[in-house]
């Protein structure tokens, strides 16, 4: 019985570890790779990825099949499985390359839909690709959001359809999303989203930026105390409209922007700018910024608790990023609020993969943080054989002191029953309970009845004394014993 016990007890056990594994498993950790950018697919580190989106292939005027514009993507699932293969693979479709018209007609027309459909789920086969990320981030009418909504059911329709008639598994399907789900020109096809699409992912960046803004500000903020422009603010407003928020992945930037400041002693968030810094446009990759912060006469990077960003000031050049410690706060708060994980826009933009590291739990050295770290298998094992034997002791004292209460039970009714036929002069010899005495071995037990024996009268007779058992003679001349 007790082995029994144990062993459905150890079931449990592993169906528990089963469970939170497959949990942690679910955590997605994404990243875009483009492929005009000097990281090479063979280069990256995909041991620090579940997902990796290779972007983007661009959209045929004509045909509405994609055009693919490198090499490189024919052999980027291959490659980044070589060192991790587990890691998942999307195909990414549009982005900011890509002519929105060209979009725009496809989602308005059916037949240029399914042609657009069948294309994508056939590239994404043959290239080995396991999803598919739609990329349209100016559908600016509110008939191209509805058109947008009518794609994703059937593209779904046709994935599943496909998955049927063969026996590779199910095409997951996503898309890129602005911070917030209503637009001036109307609303992201939420209900659609919800049905049809395995998760979204938020690009929870770009707020403000040097050439439209003529004050420095967190371009990324995660919080706003004076705005609700924050990633706070549009993942509440995405659950708002009800989508859960298990179906959204927060965006991470590993990027950030350049102010020129107006006045070099006025450089706090919100300080006056007269445009961008140290490039073109002022945006800045990470690994740029690190680097930069390295200059004689830098000061920070500095942190800023309100909005939960960096910014590093060189002379009158400011610049906003997120930098490790912001990165580990945001995905913090991705748990926090039940969030289904981070994707990166784009990994070739790390440095050292530092940010990576950073966001997967990892410390900045490279070093695996230990608040986050798995329990490796030795341990694991230690703790179920442990938790299995202090289950087998705990259920062998149990029924120890169960079978105790029942052998006292037993022996309290033995000698119930005895007083019971005492009492009613009952001295059945069938009684295996019973022991009987003749008068004679009385006797010599009493000493023949001496006087100094005799302790008293009872209400069947005297009562004496023998070697510290107290005898009663009843009048049928038998010997009932009490210890």
């Amino acid at each position: 019985m007790v082995s029994r016990i144990a062993i459905i007890i150890l079931f449990h056990v592993f169906l528990s570890l089963n469970s939170h594994h497959a949990k942690a498993q679910a955590w997605i950790k994404a990243g875009y790779w483009y492929y005009d950018n000097d990281l090479r697919v063979s280069q990256i580190n995909s041991t620090l990825y579940t997902h990796l989106i290779c972007a983007a292939a661009g959209l045929n005027s004509s045909s509405y099949h994609l055009s693919i514009p490198s090499s490189e993507f024919s052999a980027f699932t291959n490659t980044v499985k070589r060192k991790n293969p587990s890691v998942t693979t999307l195909l990414s479709i549009g982005g900011w390359d890509t002519n929105y018209s060209t979009l725009s007609a496809m989602a308005g027309d059916s037949i240029y839909r399914k042609s657009f459909i069948d294309d994508s789920i056939k590239t994404a086969r043959l290239y080995g690709f396991q999803g598919l990320d739609f990329s349209w981030l100016s559908a600016n009418t509110s008939d191209n959001m509805d058109n947008m909504g009518t794609l994703f059911e059937e593209w779904r329709a046709a994935i599943v359809l496909e998955t049927r008639n063969s026996s590779l598994s199910e095409l997951i399907l996503t898309t890129a999303v602005q911070l917030s789900p209503t637009l001036d020109y109307g609303s992201f096809p939420i209900d659609s989203i919800r049905r049809n699409l395995n998760w979204i992912h938020v690009l929870a960046y770009d707020y403000y930026d040097p050439e439209w803004d003529n004050f420095t500000a967190a371009s990324a903020a995660l919080y706003a105390p004076d705005s609700d422009v924050s990633t706070d603010s549009g993942i509440a407003a995405w659950i708002d409209e009800g989508l859960p928020a298990s179906k959204l992945v927060l965006g991470l930037p590993f990027f950030g922007y350049a102010w020129k400041l107006a006045n070099p002693s006025e450089n706090s968030i919100g300080a006056p700018a007269t445009g961008p810094a140290v490039t073109k446009q002022g945006d800045m990759s990470y690994k740029e910024i690190n680097r930069y912060s390295k200059t004689q006469g830098a000061v920070g990077p500095i942190y800023n608790s309100y909005y939960v960003v960096n910014y590093l000031i060189v002379g009158s050049d400011w610049i906003s990023f997120d930098g490790v410690d912001v990165v580990r706060i945001k995905v913090s708060y991705a748990k926090e609020k039940a969030l289904l994980g981070y994707v990166v826009w784009e990994i070739c933009q790390d440095d050292n993969w530092v940010l990576s590291q950073a966001a997967g739990g990892f410390d900045s050295g490279g070093g695996v943080d230990h608040k986050r770290k798995r329990l490796p298998k030795s341990r694991i094992l230690i703790i179920i054989l442990t938790t299995t034997a202090a289950v087998i002791i705990l259920l062998g004292l149990a029924f120890y002191f169960i079978r105790i209460r029942i052998l006292k039970s037993k022996s309290k009714e033995t000698k119930l029953k005895v007083n019971n036929a005492a009492a009613a002069g009952d001295f059945d010899n069938n009684n295996p309970d019973m022991i009987v005495y003749s008068l004679a071995d009385i006797g010599k037990a009493t000493d023949h009845f001496i006087f100094e024996n005799k302790l008293g009268e009872g209400g069947f007779g005297p009562v004496y004394k023998v070697i510290n058992l107290l005898f009663f003679i009843g009048f049928h001349g038998t010997l009932l014993f009490n210890s």
